[in-house]
């Protein structure tokens, strides 16, 4: 961890995954920033609490006070998928970052849920299973369930073939995924308020997302002032690891200006 650099907080996807799975995609960057992985209330070694507790507004609460809590007077926010969302939120209302890289991210959930049919449509048969165990996201009861849910979902996540044992020590939040998938992911609508963001702002996306895909990055780069923006080549949703080089550039150059 670079100890004089500027801090960087890490949010991870899901809902009810944890941060293990971006660890040795984004460690690199803890050799020139300080960068602090957290398990989202609820999640991975958090401690369990009520699903029905949860928000994207109490998530990026938790952001500020782990800020205070590590005597943080300055600090970057970087959310990948699900975390990005959180993070959107944070930009929006609370603003208290030194910057933002949201990293497939969404403009809305209705929105971002449409884009995710019409690609499981074109996938034709291959997209049945995928699109049932969106379905299944909403009853999901173990850890077990959720591994194969992840196995079933990579196929549609990953552009390529996802490296060998990708998340296998994921702990999952089963409750977690359930709460959120049954209220539309956070239930969100960010496009009226991008305009309130006045912090300098990275949009990265993977050219072959089709979870948070590049029309939806699109709208967040043009809804938030001065962002900018980086679609990454031959990559899908999980961008980090199929163009980390690239990644790691965008985001690295982004810091250093935040500095």
């Amino acid at each position: 961890m670079g100890d004089e650099g500027l801090p960087l907080i890490v949010l991870h996807g899901g809902p009810g995954l944890d941060h293990v799975h971006l660890r040795p995609w984004l460690d690199p960057l803890g050799e020139e920033f300080r960068v602090f992985y957290v398990d989202e209330r609820g999640q991975g070694q958090s401690e369990r609490i009520d699903a029905a507790t949860l928000s994207l507004e109490a998530f990026a609460r938790d952001v500020d006070l782990l800020a205070e809590a590590l005597d943080l007077d300055r600090f970057a926010l970087l959310g990948h998928s699900f975390g990005a969302i959180i993070t959107t939120w944070h930009a929006i209302n609370l603003g208290t970052a030194a910057g933002y890289v949201i990293s497939g991210g969404g403009d809305s959930s209705a929105a971002l849920m449409a884009d995710v049919e019409a690609s499981l449509e074109a996938m034709g048969e291959a997209g049945k299973p995928i699109a049932e165990s969106w379905e299944w996201e909403q009853t999901v009861e173990t850890p077990e369930d959720c591994a194969e849910l992840m196995r079933i979902q990579n196929p549609f996540h990953f552009h390529r073939p996802p490296p060998p044992g990708f998340a296998e020590d994921t702990v999952y939040a089963p409750e977690v995924l359930r709460h959120f998938a049954s209220a539309g992911y956070g239930d969100f609508d960010y496009t009226p308020d991008l305009g309130r963001v006045s912090t300098p702002t990275l949009v990265l996306v993977g050219e072959h997302d089709r979870t948070t895909t590049p029309r939806a990055a699109r709208v967040l780069h043009e809804g938030i002032p001065g962002s900018e923006h980086a679609e990454l080549p031959n990559a899908g949703h999980m961008s980090m690891i199929e163009a980390q080089d690239a990644y790691l550039g965008h985001v690295r150059d982004f810091l250093r200006r935040i500095n």
